[in-house]
Formats: C-alpha cells, sequence, structure tokens
C-alpha cells in the first residue's frame, strides 16, 4: 500500500486527516525516514493500528466526561467494583428541575445516584457562566485555600519562613503533565485565564430536602473547574438512616440502652417515612448557591457573605 492509498483508505475512515497529521503519523510509523520518500508497502495490521490512534486523539480533543463513575473511579480512585456497580444502578442522569431566576449563571444538577445499601446519595452539580465573552467562573473554595491570606499581614511581621500574603490567592489544578506539584497558586489576575474579563466566584451552600432541612446532614464536598470554564460540585451524604438495616441496628441500641426507647423508636419512625417516601414518590430537594463577582480590594465581607443567592429545586428517587 503505497502513502497516497493509506490516506486515502484512512481518510474514507475517519475523514478528512490534514496533511501535516498524515505526516506526523507516517515519520511515528516509519522513524528515521521522511514521510514524503516512503514507497513501501504498508501492512493492514499498520492501518488498524493508526486508524486506533486517530480515533484515540479524537477521543482525548472532545474532553473528559466528568461524570460519576470519572468522579469515584478517576479522581478519588474507589476501587471496590460493588460500591461502583451500585452507584451505576441507582443513577439518575439530570433529573427534573427548576432554577430560579439568575443572569450570571447556569446551574443543574447533573447526576444523582442514592445507594441505600451503602447508606450513601451522591449528587453532582454543574455552573457555567452565561455570558463567557465577558465573565470568568471559578469555585469561591479555590480563592485562599491555604489559608495564609491576611489582610493584615506584612512581611516582617513573621519570621522570614512564613509564607503569609495581604492579597487573595487563587488555586487551579496544573494541567502540566509534566509539573511536579498537582496545584498551581497565586494573585488572583495572575491566575485567571483572561485577566480583562470580570471574575464570578460561585459556591454551592447547600443541599437539603425541602420539608425536612436536616435530613441529610452533613456532606462532603469536592469541586474542580473544567477546560471549558465550567465549576463542578460533587455532594456526598453519608447516613445510617439511608441503610436498609438501619432499623436492626436500632432496635439492638434500644436492647443495650432501655431508658433511650422513646428517642430510638423516634428516629426509626422518622427513617422508616424518609425511605418509603423516597422509594414511592421522591424527596424533593434545594440547592442553594451563592455568586459574587471578584474585584480587587473588595470588602472581605461582602467577598464571603455579599452576592446574589439563587436555588435549583429538583427531586431524588430511586432507581431508573
Amino acid at each position: 500500500m503505497t502513502e497516497q492509498e493509506l490516506r486515502e483508505r484512512l481518510n474514507r475512515m475517519t475523514g478528512e486527516i490534514p496533511a501535516e497529521t498524515h505526516r506526523v503519523f507516517l515519520s511515528a510509523a516509519c522513524p528515521g525516514k521522511e514521510a514524503r520518500i516512503v514507497k513501501r508497502k504498508i501492512s493492514a495490521g499498520l492501518v488498524f493500528a493508526l486508524v486506533l490512534i486517530l480515533i484515540t486523539v479524537a477521543a482525548i480533543a472532545a474532553g473528559i466526561v466528568y461524570d460519576l463513575k470519572w468522579w469515584y473511579g478517576e479522581r478519588t480512585a474507589e476501587t471496590d467494583p460493588e460500591f461502583m456497580r451500585k452507584m451505576a444502578e441507582n443513577l439518575v442522569a439530570e433529573p427534573e428541575q427548576q432554577q430560579t431566576e439568575d443572569s450570571l449563571v447556569d446551574v443543574k444538577v447533573r447526576e444523582v445516584s442514592w445507594m441505600p445499601d451503602e447508606g450513601k446519595l451522591v449528587v453532582s452539580i454543574q455552573a457555567t457562566a452565561k455570558d463567557p465573552e465577558h465573565f470568568e467562573l471559578h469555585s469561591r473554595l479555590a480563592l485562599d485555600v491555604d489559608g495564609a491570606y491576611d489582610p493584615d499581614f506584612e512581611p516582617d511581621m513573621y519570621d522570614e519562613e512564613c509564607e503569609g500574603h495581604a492579597e487573595h490567592w487563587l488555586w487551579r489544578e496544573n494541567t502540566d503533565p509534566e509539573a511536579d506539584e498537582r496545584f498551581r497558586c497565586g494573585p488572583v489576575p495572575q491566575m485567571m485565564d483572561d485577566s480583562s474579563k470580570r471574575l464570578l466566584l460561585f459556591e454551592g451552600l447547600q443541599l437539603a430536602p425541602l420539608e425536612r432541612p436536616e435530613l441529610f446532614g452533613y456532606a462532603s464536598m469536592d469541586e474542580l473547574r473544567t477546560p471549558e470554564g465550567e465549576v463542578l460540585y460533587l455532594f456526598e451524604y453519608s447516613q445510617d438512616w439511608m441503610k436498609q438495616d438501619y432499623d436492626r441496628q436500632m432496635e439492638e441500641y434500644i436492647e443495650e440502652y432501655p431508658n433511650m426507647k422513646e428517642y430510638a423508636e423516634s428516629q426509626i419512625a422518622k427513617a422508616r417515612e424518609a425511605r418509603e417516601t423516597l422509594n414511592s414518590e421522591g424527596i424533593s430537594c434545594m440547592l442553594s448557591y451563592r455568586v459574587v463577582e471578584y474585584i480587587e480590594g473588595m470588602d472581605d465581607t461582602e467577598l464571603y457573605a455579599g452576592g446574589t443567592e439563587g436555588q435549583v429545586t429538583f427531586a431524588i428517587r430511586t432507581g431508573k
């Protein structure tokens, strides 16, 4: 197969290939020779290998799918196959939802997985700037991660090894595969993709049932910013009442502590009601969030407690 025949075959299988890309692949397949002088026949196996490479490159170019499978399988390296299976079995993608009017960001619930056997509920959300040409969006939790911010900081007030600073620093995940550190950080304008834009900071505040806000308790959270500028949050709730054997555990608790019988029985009743409601009707929930525009030198009270708040309402249901 000549070079021209190879190129025509690859074009038919994968779409038009730029000449420069074609030469690169030929150079990789035939090290030490220029693509323009390659005249020898190329095996069908090599053609297939080149096609696989092109498909892989296209997949990488398409970007990562930041779903729950990726969060737990790649980001947190969850290795329990049973957990991953149950999460997938109970996953609901983009449940029916409603966001309050917001001129700055679009916020949506991406995926929900309720795992009663594991006593876990995981929810992922996404925030996107409505006007990306003029606004750049980051997570508020990515600000001053190291706790070294001190508005009254002066270089000579601590010993030389202290790395305090009087200005806010923004932390970014390092996308350079050759970098030694996972994160990079520095003064906010220096860490922005485009400092000529206005900076919005998004913070997911709370995710809770509408009728019983205390039901889920506190969440473990993770957040990241994608290369496309979206901010993603993961909420994970671990509560014993979610488990199917919670009632049995509480009954054993009563046997051990009879004086706590009234309290324990009330907890059993609440847990049963919550599980039954979830299994039959679902639980109506509300995600609350805050967005603030960051301005250099702004008052810290406005930064941490100001801005505008919004909500997204949705229902958590088991199964598909």
